[in-house]
């Protein structure tokens, strides 16, 4: 078996999972190829599957507190996979539906903001991969865009609500990778920080319940777009990881009248998956 790992967050991941979690998070996928390249030499980008189907299994914050999990069903496909300059370069184009998660009217600032703690989500994101280093000793820079669209629903007062977000993130991955991502019987170790910009827009119809889940009056003014920045930090062995994912909503008392929203928020937790085909 090979291993390879693929960048999601913000979201989040993401979260994004966020959205970055994925967005985006960081997966590990596995090829069997028999007849794999030397460990030694450059990363060897040309080798790495082309397209594949995996599922996730992620718990985080909010679901350690609610004996909860949510698992995700997940692909890639990789277009573009040449040197650039003499740099191994390659391209993900990544998606994920999210097919079980918590989603609760207690986490609903948590399922609101970050893109993989939700219910009915879905995402993609498309990074792009420039590797330096050799020997099993790998430094990957990857700027990434990821959207994600999502149902939150939620209670208040006795009256049960929802409505969609439409969450987008744009940011850079910075990530070490021991181990060679192709060599069968190996294990791989990676480490990344991806800092980001998110937003997170409420369309109509549904403003009227998410500002009545929010703050109990449907015609308040809280805005429907939400602003943020963060940063997600991944550790990764084989096809397990535990990743943090903080993030800091930007905004005024008038535009976001909601105890809890505004300021800093994390989203911490593990991820696993398993491989259902890749080529």
């Amino acid at each position: 078996m090979k291993y390879i790992f693929l960048f999601l967050l913000l979201a989040c991941c993401f979260t994004t999972r966020a959205q970055l979690s994925s967005r985006s998070l960081i997966t590990t996928t596995a090829a069997a190829k028999s007849g794999s390249s030397s460990p030694t030499g450059d990363f060897p980008a040309s080798e790495l599957p082309t397209f594949g189907l995996y599922g996730i299994g992620n718990t985080n914050t909010e679901t350690f507190q609610n004996l909860n999990s949510s698992g995700k069903l997940s692909g890639y496909i990789r277009p573009f996979k040449k040197p650039i300059w003499g740099i191994p370069s390659f391209v993900d184009i990544n998606f994920g539906f999210n097919v079980n998660a918590s989603n609760t009217d207690s986490l609903l600032v948590s399922t609101f903001l970050f893109p993989d703690v939700g219910k009915s989500s879905f995402s993609t994101n498309v990074m792009f991969n420039m590797a330096f280093g050799e020997n099993n000793d790998f430094y990957l820079i990857s700027p990434f865009f990821e959207f994600a669209n999502k149902s939150v629903r939620g209670r208040k007062d006795d009256s049960t609500r929802n409505f969609y977000t439409l969450n987008s993130s744009l940011g850079v991955s910075f990530a070490y990778m021991f181990g060679n991502p192709i060599e069968q019987g190996t294990d791989k170790i990676s480490f990344s920080v991806s800092p980001y910009l998110a937003w997170v827009n409420v369309p109509d119809p549904g403003t009227k319940n998410y500002r009545y889940l929010f703050t109990g009056d449907e015609k308040s003014a809280l805005s429907r777009s939400i602003k943020s920045w963060g940063v997600k930090i991944c550790f990764q062995y084989n096809s397990f990881q535990i990743f943090a994912d903080f993030r800091t909503v930007k905004g005024s008392e008038t535009d976001l009248p909601v105890e809890g929203l505004r300021g800093f928020h994390p989203n911490i937790g593990v991820t696993f998956n398993a491989e259902i085909f890749q080529k």
